[in-house]
């Protein structure tokens, strides 16, 4: 059994102070930081199948559950060894009991579903598979990097060799129209004869130019010692790009996710889609739209303007007819 993340999750344990909360946070943060509740389409590269999530949570689920009944068969068979050998000092005493009685009656079955354990591994084999694909989410994987991008900014991670630890092992040079890398290489490691070598060397491990223009000061970058280095680039402008840089192969981006989450739109398009959202509701209820209200207003004010054929009456707005 892996304990790694048991101080993680008993700190959030500990803040949640219930199971319930704390499963609750699992799955928001699933929510909000993965694709883990989208359904995902033939041609999608995000998100899973119909009803594979929650296979997979059952799968989890009832491993763990079938783990602990294992330990907890091994403590019982310990007390039926001890339960038996008191029982054979006893064994002429013992009652004879019809086998059929002890028996319990079934008043009814309920049958329960049950997955191949190799039909999980291969779902579980391609939702692995889906979740590497999270780094390249609208992006794509290259040799050695990987990028994602939404309308407004892009992600890059940059392979590092295990030798690179610190901040120090790195020159970053990040300008509005290019990115370079460069990662110091002690010269021991190229003659293991060499006890100590003060010397070293500065390699260039990626290198390109942008296919569209950053915001040079709104980057930002961190690493992951001997893994990798995350890039955070603003871009001058909303646009989807079709590569990080200039050569790279160019994605389709007619099968990315072109959608955006409101809190990332302008004030002004946040009130537009509050309002289209506000409209198809008011159509599936049967009433009047945000614009067919305008138009009423208007006809009412010219329904008793001057030279109207209607001055003088009561507004009656089953002669109107509203498309």
């Amino acid at each position: 059994m892996c304990s790694v993340h048991d101080e993680a999750f008993l700190q959030i344990l500990q803040e949640e102070k219930n199971i319930t909360n704390f499963l609750d946070a699992f799955f928001g943060f699933l929510y909000r930081c993965t694709d883990f509740y989208v359904e995902s389409g033939p041609d999608q590269k995000f998100g899973f199948p119909t009803d594979t999530v929650e296979k997979l949570v059952l799968y989890s689920f009832h491993k763990w559950k079938n783990i602990s009944k294992s330990s907890n068969r091994i403590d019982l068979q310990n007390s039926q060894d001890i339960i038996s050998q008191n029982n054979d000092k006893n064994q002429d005493e013992s009652m004879t009991v019809e086998e059929d009685s002890l028996i319990p009656q079934v008043d009814h079955e309920v049958e329960i579903e049950t997955y191949k354990e190799s039909q999980i591994t291969n779902q579980l084999g391609h939702l692995l598979e889906k979740d590497k694909t999270s780094d390249s989410y609208n992006g794509a994987v290259r040799e050695n990097y990987t990028w994602s991008q939404t309308i407004n900014d892009i992600d890059v991670l940059v392979k590092l060799p295990n030798c690179i630890r610190t901040a120090k092992d790195l020159r970053i040079h990040i300008n509005s129209k290019d990115i370079k890398i460069e990662a110091r290489t002690s010269r021991i490691e190229q003659n293991q004869e060499i006890e100590e070598c003060r010397y070293f060397v500065w390699t260039t491990i990626f290198k390109g130019e942008l296919c569209f223009k950053i915001r040079k000061d709104e980057s930002m970058w961190s690493i992951v010692p001997g893994q990798h280095i995350n890039i955070h680039l603003e871009k001058a402008s909303e646009r989807w790009w079709e590569a990080l840089i200039i050569g790279e192969p160019k994605i389709d981006l007619t099968k990315i996710d072109c959608s955006r989450n409101l809190d990332e739109m302008g004030s002004e398009e946040q009130m537009k889609v509050q309002e289209l959202m506000w409209n198809h509701q008011q159509k599936l209820l049967g009433k009047p739209t945000s614009e067919q209200i305008k138009m009423e207003k208007v006809l009412r004010k010219a329904w008793d303007a001057k030279g109207s054929p209607f001055e003088g009456t009561e507004y009656d707005p089953s002669i109107v007819n509203f498309n």
